[in-house]
């Protein structure tokens, strides 16, 4: 499978609608071909690598992604001139390659072996930190994230019911940030940039 061309942003706009409108411009294409053919951990990799994760977006992303989706605008209408011209499932469609995948931990990156020196304090642990966790441990960062709560999550856990995102899906995704190396500091505010920084 030839990998989407994403040198040239506008290319999104010119050639794939939904994922020029995807904030994350996650490669809609390509994942959606990897489910078709069955291949459902590699799906979900695909969308690991902007979305951070697709299981928890899956459930509750707003799908800025569908409106654009250019299956409304030309497929035909049903024969009995009833049916709505719909967009594809594309929202959907990534919860399906997150609740199909199989263990997928052997595939993504390892902790650094060396440190590069370099601490990273993260106020939080919600989607934010842990993306920039997700980034930067792996590179030899050393990454602390502080957190009020006692599990990381941010208002992902707080905010959003478990009928709607089960807090076996937020645990799971949120584990794989955190088994890259990265330190959760539970149950600490971090009240004062300057004792942040007298930490080191």
């Amino acid at each position: 499978m030839k990998p989407t061309d994403i040198s040239v942003p506008d290319y999104f706009h010119k050639v794939v609608d939904c994922q020029w409108a995807c904030p994350a411009h996650t490669p809609v294409p390509e994942y959606i071909r990897l489910i078709a053919a069955g291949r459902y951990s590699d799906a979900y990799l695909v969308n690991w690598v902007s979305n951070v994760f697709p299981g928890i977006l899956g459930r509750t992303c707003d799908r800025p992604c569908e409106p654009a989706c250019r299956r409304s605008r030309v497929e035909d209408e049903a024969p009995d001139g009833q049916g709505r011209k719909e967009p594809v499932a594309i929202c959907r469609l990534k919860r399906v390659a997150a609740d199909y995948k199989e263990d997928i931990r052997a595939r993504l990156p390892k902790p650094a072996e060396q440190k590069n020196g370099r601490r990273i304090a993260c106020v939080g642990g919600g989607p934010a930190s842990l993306t920039v966790a997700r980034d930067l441990a792996p590179l030899g960062y050393d990454v602390v994230i502080y957190d009020g709560d006692a599990r990381a999550g941010g208002m992902m856990r707080t905010q959003i019911p478990k009928f709607r995102l089960p807090e076996i899906v937020l645990d799971e995704e949120t584990g794989y940030v955190l088994g890259l190396g990265v330190e959760f500091r539970s149950g600490q505010y971090a009240n004062s940039l300057q004792t942040l920084l007298g930490e080191g």
